[in-house]
């Protein structure tokens, strides 16, 4: 007898939910596993409808969001050279189909017929949830005596369904709300404060809406017209907005509260940070933001002939791109274009914007652009498609390389005096850059970007003193509500939490509109979790899955991404649907009976991926809460069965790391003792007493 220790978890409904690792990762929960499978069976309206339901900015998150999901994705895990769903780039051929944009021909969309709904395959039954019998030579569905109209996929609270159900509730106020810029936290909680019958009213300091999506965003990345038609899907539910219209100066953030029940503020990091070292305030030396914010408005930007891009990040790479594309372009440019959680969030989108600045400086026209970076090739927290890119492009990029001081003559730049870089974090993980004393070199150059931060204009508050801030210098709120340290005055995005993804801010602003809600009901919403299993008697995996890798989104070549076309060219319908079958479909469980098992082993041995194992009790060990299940299921504690001299009773243990859900054991068991079964849940808001 094996003297080898198992630690085992009961699992609860949190395990359940986190298990669906996507879905998990997404900051305001997309089941993206319920659209990536919906896509691979052809469905694809109701794959939009899946990837929509809680994020009102669907189109613009298919086409520059940060993808989480796809980090978390299991594929990536158990398949690593494979890599992971490509999640993102699918959401985007949904949102094409039946997306507000749906209809119009937009920059870098590919046009293809439609196609018809894969046939050669077996359906998975685990896609059509509270639904197991699927007819395979049909491919139809019908529920399962018993079961209940099938639901497709898990719901969140802040899903438009239960916003809707939210605000039919008899008693309701409803209020006046002032939402101050119309970003992607703005337009999320506007949207959601309109669908629960506020009348919302948004102040926009530009003359467009998107906020940093727009102004911080380089054009070739995506069509910002899509991104135009998505925000006015969401002010035609009802929602006013004044354009060109900055708080802070003819009208005050006070004026707003007096006048209104209570006020958001989303106004993001509009402001570029700047090194404190010497040569700082030469002529020459330009943050980020303000190069993409200029260039974006369509203004005239001019860069020198070398340009030197500080930081490790996507906005700098694409700043170089876009220097490249608003020149001339010449045979030689033709050449060139061949210490806490919170702030490590915050480099890795520092990191970013390094990136898209690096590539816009491209597409200014300046044919030698370089990049430096603490970090290492490794430690580089960028998108590994972006740092591509920029490479094929032209970029120069030197890792591991940090700004010392800025040289110049006559008030103007000729050079950035760099250091060698020792390591970037302490021992702790910590941001800690160390420098190798000697190593100082003078690099030339006409221009330095510094792309190392942005920051908050903060004249929006009027000096507001019961508006707290933080030491970081930014709004204090309260993560759980949206409220700041002012009853009526609630915030999200990049001036409440530092830099983060866009899918964040629209969480942000979800979060808020459910604070306000509060705040005008004076009563406090209560979330309850439902969740429903179904056996799922015919679950199989699509033809050829394990085989397929994923399939790099087609982009324009290196030798036409010249001025603002959009670069990536997107998926077809055919490829989308391909990438999704590879899903592993990860709300589907191994479940076992153990009244019905022979100890066989046929399960596990049939198991490809050496994931289940059946031990004695004498070999576990668990929490107070797998003791209770030992003793309820089978009469005596857990004690008396490690105790016993000759082994009365076995268990079944599960690796669900390494489960693809390929339903072997199940088919190989001969008396039915394992089933297939789906997961679903369902968030549903009331008011608490």
């Amino acid at each position: 007898m094996s003297d080898t220790k198992y630690r085992v978890k009961i699992y609860d409904v949190d395990d359940w939910r986190d298990m669906v690792k996507c879905q998990a990762a997404c900051p305001v929960n997309t089941d993206a596993r319920g659209y990536v499978t919906a896509m691979a069976r052809g469905e694809i309206e109701l794959g939009y409808e899946i990837a929509h339901d809680p994020n009102p900015l669907s189109t613009v998150c298919g086409r520059i969001c940060g993808a989480p999901c796809e980090v978390a994705c299991r594929r990536g895990d158990i398949h690593p050279e494979q890599k992971s769903i490509a999640i993102r780039p699918i959401k985007r051929v949904l949102t094409e189909r039946y997306g507000p944009e749906a209809g119009h021909r937009l920059p870098g969309r590919v046009e293809v017929p439609d196609i018809v709904p894969i046939t050669d395959i077996e359906i998975d039954t685990g896609f059509m949830v509270f639904s197991s019998n699927i007819n395979k030579e049909t491919g139809s569905c019908h529920d399962v005596p018993g079961t209940g109209t099938p639901q497709l996929y898990s719901p969140v609270r802040w899903s438009r369904t239960e916003l809707q159900h939210l605000a039919a509730q008899d008693g309701r106020k409803t209020g006046k709300i002032a939402v101050i810029g119309a970003g992607p936290a703005g337009v999320s909680a506007a949207h959601d404060l309109a669908l629960l019958g506020h009348a919302v009213t948004i102040y926009e300091a530009g003359p467009k809406t998107g906020g940093m999506m727009r102004y911080g965003v380089p054009v070739y990345r995506f069509d910002q017209e899509a991104m135009e038609i998505e925000i006015q899907s969401v002010l035609d539910i009802g929602i006013e907005i004044h354009f060109n219209t900055p708080i802070g100066e003819k009208i005050k953030l006070a004026d707003l509260r007096r006048e209104y029940d209570a006020v958001f503020l989303g106004i993001g990091l509009m402001k570029g940070r700047h090194l404190n070292i010497e040569g700082a305030n030469f002529d020459g030396v330009i943050t980020a933001v303000d190069l993409l914010l200029n260039y974006n408005l369509g203004y005239k930007v001019k860069l020198g002939k070398r340009v030197l891009v500080v930081g490790g990040g996507d906005v700098a790479m694409d700043a170089a791109r876009t220097a490249l594309r608003l020149g001339q372009i010449t045979d030689e440019q033709e050449a060139a274009l061949k210490d806490t959680d919170a702030r490590a969030e915050e480099e890795s989108e520092t990191v970013k914007t390094a990136l898209d600045v690096a590539r816009t400086a491209l597409r200014l026209g300046v044919a030698d652009v370089k990049m430096i970076s603490l970090e290492s090739w490794e430690e580089l927290p960028a998108s590994e498609f972006e740092v591509e890119e920029a490479l094929e492009e032209g970029i120069q990029f030197h890792p591991r390389i940090g700004p010392n001081r800025i040289v110049g003559e006559d008030g103007k730049v000729t050079g950035l005096e760099v250091i060698e870089v020792e390591s970037v974090f302490d021992e702790t993980g910590r941001f800690s850059p160390k420098f190798k004393p000697n190593t100082e070199a003078i690099w030339e150059c006409d221009t330095v970007i510094l792309a190392i931060g942005q920051q908050a204009d903060l004249d929006v508050l009027g000096g507001a003193d019961d508006v707290k801030l933080s030491p970081r210098g930014l709004i204090e709120v309260n993560p759980d509500s949206g409220q700041t340290s002012a009853p009526d005055v609630f915030t999200g995005g990049d001036a409440a939490y530092g830099p983060r993804l866009i899918i964040d801010a629209v969480k942000h602003g979800h979060i808020a509109a459910l604070g306000i809600e509060e705040f005008i009901q004076q009563k406090a919403l209560k979330v309850d979790v439902k969740t429903e299993w179904t056996e799922l008697s015919n679950h199989v995996m699509f033809e050829n899955w394990t085989k397929l890798d994923q399939r790099k989104v087609p982009s324009l070549p290196v030798d036409r991404r010249t001025g603002i076309t959009v670069v990536e060219l997107g998926y077809s319908e055919e490829e989308a649907a391909e990438q999704g079958s590879r899903c592993l479909e990860c709300s589907v469980n191994t479940i076992f009976d153990g009244t019905k098992c022979i100890l066989c082993n046929a399960c596990v041995d049939v198991c490809p991926w050496d994931c289940l194992k059946i031990v004695s009790l004498k070999q576990l060990e668990g929490d107070e809460l797998f003791g209770k299940v030992v003793d309820a299921q089978l009469g005596e504690t857990l004690a008396h069965f490690q105790n016993e001299e000759q082994p009365s009773v076995a268990a079944m243990l599960k690796d669900d790391e390494a489960c693809t859900r390929c339903a072997l054991c199940a088919e190989r068991c001969p008396t039915d003792a394992i089933t297939m079964e789906a997961f679903r849940f369902q968030e549903v808001l009331s008011y608490g007493d």
